[in-house]
C-alpha cells in the first residue's frame, strides 16, 4: 500500500498562491447546515415521541435511521463525487436534505417520518464527502492538516448552533416549525454556494467515467488496511459521542426532572467543547503527535468518563463534567482520522472515495448506537447499563488504534 505523505504536493492538483480561506469556510459551512439536521432532533425527541405516539426504541431510530444511506453508500457517494465533480454533488446534497426536512414537517405517522430521515441522511453523505475534497484542492500542500483540522469540527459547529436556535422556533411552532425552518436554510444555503462558487468546476473532480472504474475505485478503496482501519475508528468514536449526546437531552428530564429548553443548553455546551478538542487534535498533529497515542488517549478517556455520565449515584455537576470531559477529548479523534485520509488514500484521486468509507464507518456506530443503548435500557429498566456499551466501544477503538500504528509505522522510510 502507497501511502502518501501529508506534505507532498500532486501533481496533478493546481494549488493556489494563496488558501482561499474565504472559500474554506463557505466549504466548511455547508458541512456545519448539513449538521444541523443530525442536531436538530435531540431537543425535540421527547415531543416527537409523544406527537406520534412512538416507543423509546422506535423513537431512537429518528437519530439513527439518519445514518442508514451512509452506511451502505459511502463509499459509492465518495466515488461518485471523485468521478463526476464534487461540487456539483455538493449543490445536490444540500437541495436532497431540504426536501426531507419540508417532507418531515408534515409528516403524520413515524414511518413517513423516518423515510424523510433516510432523505436527509442521503444528502449529508453527499456533503459529507464532497466538500472536504474540494476544500483538499483549493488550500495550499503546507496548509491541509489545518484546512482539515477546521473541517472536521463541522459536525458539533453545526449541531451546538441548532441546539442553541432550536428552544427558540420550537417554543412558537414546534418541532415541525424546526423542520421547516432549516430546509429554508438549507436551500438558502445552495444559492449562496451556487453563486459563490462558480469558478470551481474546473477542479471540481475526475472525468466522466462509467460505473466500471467507479467500482473500481470503491474496491481498492475498501480493500486498503489504512482506509479500512480509520473507517472502524471513526465508528467506535461516533457510536459512543453520538449515543451520548443522542439521549442526554432525555436522561436529563427522566432522571433529573430538567425542562427541555435547559436540557437542549446543556446538551448544546456539551457538543460545543468537541469543537476546541477538534481544533486540539490537528494541533497536536502540527506538533508531531503520532496519531494513534491521539486516538488511544481519546479513546481511553471517553470509556472513563460513560462510566460516570450514567451513573445516578455522582453528584450531577460530576456527571456533566465528566460529559464535558468525554465530549472535549472525544474532539481530538475526528481530527486524527479526516487528517489521515490524504495519507492513506490509496492514490490521489481516491481521498474523496476514502473520505467517503470514513464516513460510513461514521455512519455504521451511529446507525447501531442509539438502538442498542435503547434496547439496553429498556431490557433492564436502568440507565446505568448503558455504559458497558460504550466501554465496549472505546476498547475497540484502543485496539484499532495499534493496528494504525503498526500501518504508520510501516509506511515510514527506513
Amino acid at each position: 500500500m502507497k501511502i502518501l505523505k501529508e506534505s507532498e504536493k500532486p501533481a496533478e492538483w493546481e494549488n493556489p498562491k494563496e488558501t482561499p480561506w474565504g472559500r474554506v469556510f463557505l466549504l466548511v459551512g455547508a458541512g456545519v447546515v448539513a449538521s444541523f439536521q443530525i442536531g436538530k432532533v435531540p431537543p425535540v425527541l421527547p415531543g416527537i415521541r409523544i406527537d406520534l405516539q412512538m416507543s423509546l426504541f422506535l423513537v431512537s431510530w429518528v437519530l439513527s435511521i439518519f445514518n442508514v444511506t451512509g452506511l451502505f453508500l459511502g463509499p459509492l457517494a465518495g466515488a461518485l463525487a471523485d468521478r463526476l465533480g464534487h461540487r456539483r454533488l455538493l449543490l445536490w446534497g444540500l437541495v436532497i436534505q431540504a426536501g426531507g426536512s419540508f417532507v418531515g414537517a408534515l409528516a403524520a405517522s413515524p414511518a413517513l417520518l423516518l423515510g424523510t430521515r433516510v432523505l436527509e441522511g442521503l444528502g449529508f453523505l453527499i456533503i459529507a464527502t464532497a466538500a472536504p475534497s474540494l476544500i483538499f484542492k483549493i488550500v495550499r500542500p503546507e496548509q491541509v492538516r489545518l484546512a482539515l483540522g477546521i473541517w472536521s469540527a463541522f459536525v458539533p459547529i453545526g449541531m451546538t448552533l441548532v441546539m442553541l436556535g432550536a428552544p427558540l422556533i420550537v417554543g412558537t411552532f414546534g418541532w415541525r416549525g424546526l423542520w421547516q425552518v432549516n430546509a429554508l436554510i438549507l436551500l438558502g444555503y445552495a444559492l449562496v454556494l451556487k453563486n459563490r462558487t462558480r469558478d470551481l468546476t474546473r477542479t471540481a473532480g475526475g472525468p466522466k467515467t462509467g460505473w466500471r472504474l467507479i467500482l473500481e475505485d470503491v474496491w481498492k478503496t475498501a480493500t486498503a488496511p489504512g482506509p479500512v482501519v480509520l473507517a472502524l475508528i471513526f465508528s467506535t468514536y461516533a457510536l459512543e459521542w453520538v449515543t451520548v449526546m443522542g439521549f442526554f437531552p432525555t436522561l436529563l428530564m427522566e432522571n433529573r426532572g430538567f425542562q427541555a429548553g435547559s436540557s437542549s443548553l446543556l446538551t448544546a455546551v456539551m457538543v460545543a467543547v468537541n469543537i476546541p478538542g477538534n481544533f486540539m487534535g490537528g494541533w497536536l498533529l502540527q506538533r508531531g503527535w503520532r496519531r494513534w497515542r491521539i486516538i488511544a488517549f481519546s479513546s481511553l478517556i471517553m470509556a472513563a468518563g460513560s462510566l460516570v455520565i450514567f451513573n445516578p449515584g455522582f453528584p450531577f455537576a460530576l456527571q456533566y463534567l465528566s460529559c464535558l470531559i468525554f465530549s472535549g477529548v472525544g474532539g481530538m479523534i475526528p481530527a486524527a482520522v479526516f487528517g489521515g485520509v490524504p495519507v492513506f488514500a490509496p492514490s490521489r484521486k481516491l481521498v474523496a472515495t476514502t473520505n467517503g468509507l470514513i464516513i460510513q464507518g461514521s455512519q455504521l456506530g451511529q446507525v447501531i448506537g442509539p438502538p442498542l443503548l435503547a434496547w439496553t435500557v429498556s431490557t433492564t429498566g436502568t440507565w446505568q447499563a448503558a455504559p458497558w456499551l460504550l466501554v465496549t466501544s472505546a476498547f475497540l477503538g484502543t485496539a484499532l488504534s495499534l493496528v494504525l500504528a503498526v500501518l504508520e509505522k510501516k509506511s515510514l522510510p527506513d
